[in-house]
């Protein structure tokens, strides 16, 4: 854990600036050093051409 400690928007208590939740009240933290979710912007960017390849794959595939 870092040393670096900020206050809970929520509670208001004391937690370090690395944690992705407030172990008092379980509030998402909104001041992490470190990437909660590091690769969520890819992985939905990829998702959404995978669905659109799918998609594609099958209108030009199905008979009319």
């Amino acid at each position: 854990m870092s040393d670096t400690q900020v206050n809970c928007l929520y509670c208001g208590k004391k937690i370090a600036n690395d944690v992705a939740e407030c172990p008092h009240c379980g509030a998402v933290s909104h001041f992490q050093t470190r990437g909660y979710r590091s690769g969520a912007r890819l992985r939905f960017i990829l998702f959404w051409i995978g669905v659109a390849v799918f998609t594609l794959f099958f209108a030009f595939w199905l008979p009319r």
